[in-house]
């Protein structure tokens, strides 16, 4: 069930006490939901005649494009195209990044609780926390599996990876858990990092890859998989990560895997909400809103990405992806801009635009408006693609004149 709340009832918007000298907007995240609406809300409040304030919490110094972290294993991409940093992004904006961790929000008092810093008092807030990793408190997995979401992850695989490589071993086993679109897109790249000296296995609890992706999809990453060699383990649950193996259960059979490395790829689920009242929520976590993307009890309370039940017409809510999080970011800018210019707020439907999943270096699949593109020419599209989505224009010309001057295909050497 969607709430409802009427876009034209703007009088619960106003601030509640001493109007401040500025209004403060505090969003929280500075993930593609989150940094996405800041820098949308900075150009709306330039037009503004009442002087504003927008700060973003982030604990991180970089933003990470994560549909293209897969690029550093196989150096397409380097980690400043991939990571810039928010003192990069947000150079040329008023816009004030505060470094620390979300504790707590206290909704009656319109205060956030920091892990380090003094508590920030808003009067309007934007939660864009995201999602977490998900381990399904699996034995081992924290100790001897290795995530792959932001740019440390990718900074410790790369470490894994050059000590296995220059290590005597002939071969390196590889497994990936995890039969979804993230799980898919490492095995692909790991196998055509390591070639020959490499051998990748995917495993996945469920009987089939890829099952809520178009059929077309499927069948390419099958083929990209099966041209790397790459060993499939289906209806295989995984018991536990051990220091160099895997136990699993396939049809009723035990059985070990041994691994010189694990990736763990299993999925995402929405952060909690950093209150012990918590609001209510849906079976998955996520924040029951408005169409406008509002708390119905907390106007003033923006949520949106992972975090948020967004309308999908379609399918109820919109799925759990940087795609969905980019299209609700320009329409809470929006309506916080509306909630203060006495002007009516949007409501949000999720719109999909097509899919698109990496299948190996220079390789990937585009599915979308009744066309499907794969190998070399999907990942031109699917590269393009994604540099129109960068954060901003300053970035996406960085990126694109390091590409013309072929530095985007040698990559950097290393991280740093």
């Amino acid at each position: 069930m969607v709430l409802r709340l009427d876009p034209t009832d703007i009088r619960s918007f106003e601030p509640s006490g001493t109007k401040p000298q500025k209004l403060h907007f505090c969003i929280l995240g500075g993930g593609f939901g989150g940094l996405y609406t800041a820098l949308a809300l900075h150009e709306r409040l330039k037009r503004y005649p009442t002087p504003c304030r927008i700060t973003l919490v982030e604990p991180h110094s970089r933003f990470t494009f994560t549909p293209l972290l897969y690029e550093l294993l196989t150096q397409e991409l380097g980690p400043q195209e991939v990571a810039p940093t928010y003192s990069q992004l947000l150079a040329q904006t008023s816009i004030s990044v505060q470094k620390d961790w979300v504790e707590s929000i206290s909704l009656p008092h319109r205060r956030v609780y920091l892990r380090h810093g003094e508590p920030l008092t808003y009067d309007y807030l934007v939660v864009a926390l995201g999602s977490r990793q998900r381990t399904f408190a699996t034995p081992g997995v924290k100790s001897h599996a290795l995530p792959f979401s932001n740019l440390e992850d990718a900074r410790k695989l790369e470490q894994r990876l050059t000590v296995l490589e220059q290590s005597p071993l002939p071969l390196i086993r590889l497994a990936v858990v995890g039969g979804g679109p993230s799980g898919v897109e490492l095995a692909c790249k790991l196998a055509d990092r390591l070639g020959h000296r490499g051998q990748v296995h995917l495993l996945d609890r469920r009987a089939a890859l890829l099952r809520t992706y178009p059929v077309l999809v499927q069948r390419a990453a099958l083929k990209a998989l099966r041209s790397r060699q790459i060993t499939l383990h289906l209806d295989a649950a995984v018991d536990a990560v051990e220091a160099h193996q895997i136990r699993y259960h396939q049809r009723g059979q035990q059985q070990i895997l041994a691994a010189d490395l694990v990736l763990w790829a299993v999925g995402t689920s929405p952060h909690h909400w950093p209150s012990v009242h918590g609001v209510p929520a849906t079976d998955r976590g996520q924040c029951l809103v408005s169409p406008t993307l509002q708390l119905p009890d907390h106007p003033e309370v923006f949520v949106l990405g992972d975090m948020a039940a967004m309308p999908w017409a379609k399918r109820g809510y919109a799925p759990l992806t940087a795609q969905a999080a980019v299209q609700a970011a320009p329409i809470v800018a929006h309506n916080l801009w509306a909630a203060i210019a006495n002007r009516p707020l949007k409501p949000f439907t999720y719109h999909h635009l097509g899919t698109m999943l990496t299948l190996g270096q220079n390789s990937a699949v585009v599915c979308g408006f009744g066309l499907t593109l794969t190998g070399w020419l999907g990942s031109l599209v699917r590269r393009w693609a994604y540099w129109f989505r960068m954060p901003t224009w300053r970035h996406r010309w960085r990126v694109l004149s390091r590409a013309l001057r072929g530095s985007a295909l040698r990559g950097s050497k290393g991280f740093r």
